[in-house]
């Protein structure tokens, strides 16, 4: 129960580090044209920032299952939010701060409800299942959209896209991390040897494919806004990136949350609803 519920900590501390991290991209940027060298200094720290992040996130998913780590994405909007009104000077109402209490509540609901977390038999075909029916039904949205010239829908669904495809990241990075993973590995050097065990988790092809599936998650969510405005698309995207960690965890992993734990994702769901409902918050 300790590893689980540092888990959910450590997720907490991974989604907030990277939310900040891509806020703070965006200021790096907004000042080249007046203050160049500040502007690069601030964007690489950020860039440094997202990196750990995903490192952070492998933590926390070697230490519980998916399902909760998945779940937790959501709840870095809150830190993000508040990094908004203390650094960024943004306003900050009754509705931000409604938005802010519900996630870190129903981040508190989920730990309270946390149990032991038993590794079981991993289920890799349907895991890939999973991620060529997301792809192909996200396809299938954008041709639909396109076939029809419904070029109002375009935003939403490749933000989505990119949702869906990084809520792969925690799953391929807990078989990265498992047995079947570090078996896989390109590089052994045999049982007894310093640090052979973390080579493993990352140098096997699990390893790349996370690696590889943050990348392309970043790029679609870039190429998103050039159809809508993010107060559209981010919702679109976070939901995904909460939504295909659970089915994964249940379905590749066998994973089992408590009823407690299912009212905290729903919680977290509706925080980030009343964050970005009717008002945009800029990053």
């Amino acid at each position: 129960m300790k590893d689980t519920l540092l888990s959910i900590i450590v997720a907490f501390a991974g989604y907030s580090l990277l939310n900040v991290s891509q806020a703070s991209q965006k200021i790096g940027l907004s000042l080249f044209k007046t203050t160049r060298a500040r502007g690069v200094l601030i964007w690489i720290l950020a860039t440094v920032g997202t990196s750990l992040a995903a490192f952070v996130l492998l933590f926390a998913v070697s230490l519980g299952n998916v399902s909760l780590v998945g779940a937790m994405s959501g709840s870095g909007l809150a830190t993000l939010a508040l990094f908004s009104r203390f650094v960024m000077k943004e306003s900050f109402g009754k509705r931000e701060l409604t938005g802010v209490a519900v996630i870190l509540l129903a981040a508190g609901l989920i730990g309270a409800f946390s149990r032991e977390y038993r590794p079981r038999e991993i289920k890799l075909l349907l895991i890939y299942i999973l991620l060529a029916a997301v792809v192909l039904g996200y396809l299938g949205l954008l041709l639909y959209g396109i076939v029809n010239k419904k070029h109002n829908m375009l935003g939403i669904v490749i933000g989505g896209m990119a949702g869906a495809v990084g809520g792969f990241i925690p799953i391929f990075q807990k078989v990265s991390t498992s047995q079947v993973g570090m078996a896989s590995s390109f590089i052994n050097y045999g049982e007894g040897v310093q640090y052979s065990s973390l080579i493993s988790v990352f140098t096997n092809p699990y390893a790349i494919l996370w690696i590889v599936i943050s990348i392309v998650s970043v790029v679609i969510l870039q190429f998103s806004y050039r159809y809508d405005q993010a107060i559209k698309i981010i919702p679109a995207f976070s939901i995904n990136y909460i939504i295909v960690p659970l089915i994964g965890g249940v379905a590749g992993f066998q994973e089992e949350l408590h009823v407690g734990q299912w009212i905290g994702v729903a919680l977290i769901l509706l925080g980030m609803f009343i964050l970005f409902r009717r008002k945009e918050m800029k990053v």
